[in-house]
């Protein structure tokens, strides 16, 4: 008899491990999130690394990954879809913030609040971005993303340029500006 209780004991004892390690909560490492649904794509926004249009606003690449874990793109080169990929996400008030703004929404754009929305390029999760460089003569800056494998690229999401191991964002209409001084907002403490 002794026996049978301690048996039911650890089975439910076990049981109980199991669901608890199958749903870590809110909290936990494997936690669900409600997904950003934009135009075709639907992704875990704490997955997403960054979203890059290029000035030319043709092609949208989003690039995601998991902290440790090698960056993919997705790219849309339809300009229609790239364009609602874009608008939607940067739009997505449950997840995107403005630079500065300090709670646990993971997407952040990268343009000063009040500035000019038409010449919006990039959205990043900050906590993923190593550094944001100015190259030489200051005619772009280099936004250099957590995580590239060795020989590993950036794909040009218009395909038309080479590929880097950074983003390279251009000082058209001062875009690379705007970004240099949102990524400043994110790390300076109000």
């Amino acid at each position: 008899m002794r026996s049978t209780v301690v048996t039911w004991i650890f089975v439910v004892a076990a049981a109980m491990g199991a669901s608890v390690r199958a749903d870590p909560g809110q909290d936990g490492a494997g936690s669900r999130h409600k997904p950003i649904v934009a135009g075709s794509l639907t992704v875990n926004p704490y997955d997403v690394i960054a979203v890059y249009r290029p000035q030319d606003q043709q092609g949208v690449a989003v690039y995601v990954g998991r902290p440790g874990q090698a960056i993919q793109a997705i790219i849309f080169k339809d300009s229609r879809e790239a364009a609602t990929v874009f608008k939607e996400i940067w739009d997505n008030a449950e997840v995107t913030k403005d630079p500065g703004e300090d709670d646990a929404r993971p997407l952040t754009r990268m343009r000063p609040k009040g500035a000019d929305r038409a010449g919006a390029t990039l959205i990043v999760n900050v906590q993923r971005v190593l550094a944001i460089s100015w190259d030489v003569d200051h005619r772009q800056v280099h936004v250099h993303l957590d995580k590239l494998l060795a020989n590993e690229l950036l794909t040009d999401p218009n395909g038309d340029g080479e590929s880097l191991p950074y983003l390279e964002i251009p000082n058209v209409h001062d875009a690379a500006e705007a970004v240099m001084a949102a990524y400043k907002a994110c790390l300076l403490k109000k």
